[in-house]
């Protein structure tokens, strides 16, 4: 069985706060790259998915 799960704009914000939590004491040096990488990737996908938002509700007022 499979299901289907999208993450909402709230859900990377938590998302950030938490890596920010979990690496907030440490040297940026000290931080893994694997842990920088995840970071970057959550980065980009936040920024679709405000980017798709925005575009959503612009076609949502083109079309009323």
């Amino acid at each position: 069985m499979s299901v289907e799960v999208a993450l909402t704009i709230e859900d990377y914000h938590n998302l950030m706060n938490w890596y920010e939590l979990a690496f907030a004491k440490h040297s940026p040096k000290d931080i893994h790259n694997r842990d920088h990488q995840t970071f970057r990737k959550l980065s980009v996908m936040a920024q679709a998915k405000v980017e798709e938002e925005k575009e959503l509700s612009k076609d949502e007022e083109d079309s009323t």
